[in-house]
């Protein structure tokens, strides 16, 4: 059974696939924002290259102290640009930045170094667990030998389980030194520091397995610190839920699609 596996692609140049609301308006608003910058990037290559030339051999080269119309055209036509960027610029970040009510559930994260501790906390279901990069030596194991769903240095020994199609809070805090909570698809990127919990949200609708990394550096294994999030029906997700708090290695066993 083939899965969607969120992750960065060799030569890649553009922004990972989105699995949230939030990243596909942060690719709609790249999207946008390139439609305005690049014929400003070709126009001022041009001109550059045509006064150049023009002035190839002059030893006098002219100069234009005052021009009104082109004082007021310089003025006008970046106010006109950047008031385009900023009407959806502030509503993608307005949409990020909102919390949605009534979370189906809140999952806390905490920062250590070198790995990440996810907390469950639902009635009659409390139970947390560490999350540490996947060694070489663990691959058969834990049944993760495909290096396409488990990617060097990106996949984990224990992913975080979210359900797909439902909101989930995310609350994230560091129990050392600053670290960054980063997954691209998701369009999320929260900075975890110590003594201070910040939240926020995602919403995935494609299952998958999706990666990140720790984006502020936090010491000597900082490039060793990645982050799986595994998304599954709400059906799974329930499945799982009931039989992590007991047995963990079998939740997760059940959860894998025997790669």
């Amino acid at each position: 059974m083939s899965i969607f596996v969120g992750k960065p692609l060799n030569w890649q140049t553009g922004l990972q696939r989105s699995a949230t609301p939030v990243m596909k308006q942060i690719n709609q608003l790249m999207s946008f924002t390139n439609v305005l910058l690049f014929p400003i990037l070709a126009f001022v290559v041009i001109a550059i290259i045509f006064l150049c030339c023009k002035n190839v051999g002059n030893t006098v080269i002219s100069q234009t102290n005052k021009n009104l119309p082109l004082e007021l055209m310089w003025t006008i036509i970046p106010i006109m640009i950047l008031s385009c960027i900023c009407e959806p610029s502030f509503k993608a970040l307005k949409y990020q930045m909102s919390q949605k009510r009534l979370p189906f559930i809140s999952i806390k994260v905490t920062a250590h170094q070198w790995y990440w501790n996810y907390e469950y906390n639902l009635i009659g279901n409390r139970f947390n667990y560490n999350s540490n990069m996947l060694k070489q030596q663990q691959r058969i194991g834990l049944k993760k030998t495909n290096s396409g769903l488990y990617p060097e240095l990106l996949a984990t020994d224990y992913e975080l389980v979210v359900p797909t199609r439902r909101v989930v809070r995310i609350l994230i805090t560091s129990a050392d030194v600053i670290h960054g909570f980063a997954v691209p698809s998701f369009g999320l990127k929260i900075d975890a520091i110590p003594g201070k919990l910040t939240d926020a949200w995602i919403k995935v609708i494609t299952p998958g397995i999706y990666y990140g990394q720790c984006s502020e550096f936090c010491g000597r294994d900082h490039a060793f610190m990645p982050i799986a999030v595994r998304a599954v029906s709400q059906e799974r997700f329930s499945n799982w839920l009931k039989l992590a708090k007991s047995n963990l290695d079998n939740a997760f066993r059940l959860m894998r699609y025997g790669s």
